[in-house]
């Protein structure tokens, strides 16, 4: 018997069309990437839904959406609100009390951009505005030593160039 038993399907191979299959042969090279340097670190790229999120990061506020029909809070940013539904959404300040919720030390750059930044603490904070409100971010100005949970936070803002401004947690000074 040749080929694969009847129950099961055949596997790809390399004459299927696809990168350097005889089928790609007529067709039109791959366009090279246009050459500029890429970023140290990789960046954010706001888009429609969570916009309000880093124009606030630019004016140095921590800006998360909100529904304004059930006034619930929501992070990450969707095109829905989560609790009722409701498409009118908008960004405000969240009040409150930053919590360190978790955390994990990288030790290993996951970029070139992170090597003269390690040990590298990526936190989760809770805001207290409403349960479930987590945001995940670099903690900066802290020791791995000093951490704990619910190590009270507040947003700290690192520009990166002209557009990017980084949300990220240092511990609050009066504990």
């Amino acid at each position: 018997m040749t080929g694969p038993p009847p129950h099961r399907p055949a596997l790809a191979t390399a004459t299927a069309p696809g990168i350097n299959s005889p089928a790609m042969a007529d067709d039109k090279p791959l366009r090279p990437l246009p050459e500029r340097p890429l970023p140290e670190r990789p960046l954010p790229v706001a888009d429609a839904i969570t916009a309000g999120f880093w124009d606030g990061a630019r004016e140095g506020e921590l800006r998360i959406q909100r529904c304004r029909r059930c006034e619930r809070w929501q992070h990450p940013p969707a095109i829905a609100c989560r609790s009722c539904g409701g498409g009118d959404l908008g960004f405000a300040a969240i009040p409150g009390e930053l919590t360190l919720y978790s955390w994990a030390v990288l030790q290993d750059a996951p970029a070139p951009g992170f090597r003269d930044r390690l040990p590298l603490i990526l936190g989760v904070v809770e805001a207290r505005a409403q349960q479930g409100i987590l945001i995940a971010a670099n903690l900066v100005g802290v020791k791995e030593a000093d951490l704990r949970l619910g190590l009270r936070l507040a947003p700290s803002f690192e520009p990166v160039d002209d557009d990017t401004v980084l949300v990220q947690f240092t511990p609050v000074e009066d504990q």
